[in-house]
């Protein structure tokens, strides 16, 4: 009789990649489930439910995300405190505005498991409400090329290496360069005069009277 091995995925057997997705314009709930698919790793052959099998997403221009319906005025966020009276409600127009952030990811957190492993998930995600990120060196090494999203940090980094000097640090070069060409200035000559006379000038008759005095008291 022939027997079957079974797979049983490690830890070691996982490759995390990274993803970048672009909320400009991009419905809530179709991002996130999206974005939840890729966290928990159900894109994989190795998916398993007992260790965490997905990839890092960066979401940028979390923003502009949009809605369908009357949601913006519909949707309501709760939060209590748990003292008497302490209820907050905010809507969602108002909360992307403030917090595009939390929009993204409390939608997200509804998708991924109730567990360790969902919070460890979530973690992972990363949103930001502009363009920018500073996950560059990740995105670069690690995503897709047409997914590859560079931060502002490495675009200034490239370009400082590529532009010229400006006309302040070639002044700065110019003024070592005539420094070091001019000619010593009449302050200077006059010391290096003074020192060479001082050198070669006799001693004065009160110096050698000194002299005289220690060797008759060494005479003595």
């Amino acid at each position: 009789m022939k027997t079957m091995k079974t797979f049983t995925t490690r830890p070691s057997d996982v490759n995390s990649e990274w993803h970048v997705f672009d909320a400009t314009d991009e419905i809530l709930g179709r991002l996130a489930t999206k974005v939840s698919k890729l966290l928990q790793g159900k894109h994989r052959p190795l998916y398993a439910k007992n260790i965490i099998t997905g990839d890092h997403v960066v979401i940028i221009n979390a923003a502009k995300i949009r809605v369908t319906g009357k949601k913006l005025d519909q949707k309501i966020y709760y939060r209590h405190s748990n003292y008497p009276g302490a209820l907050r409600q905010i809507p969602l127009s108002r909360m992307r505005q403030e917090q595009p952030d939390k929009v993204i990811r409390s939608a997200v957190k509804g998708m991924l498991p109730k567990t360790i492993l969902g919070r460890e998930m979530l973690g992972r995600l990363k949103i930001y409400a502009g363009e920018s990120h500073p996950h560059g060196a990740q995105i670069k090494e690690f995503a897709r090329p047409e997914l590859q999203v560079f931060s502002d940090f490495v675009e200034t980094e490239e370009t400082r290496a590529n532009t010229p000097e400006s006309p302040v640090d070639q002044l700065d070069v110019e003024t070592e360069e005539t420094r070091a060409n001019t000619p010593e200035s009449p302050v200077d000559q006059l010391d290096v005069e003074t020192e060479e006379t001082r050198a070669n000038t006799p001693e004065s008759p009160v110096d050698q009277l000194d002299v005289e005095t220690e060797e008759t008291k060494e005479g003595k």
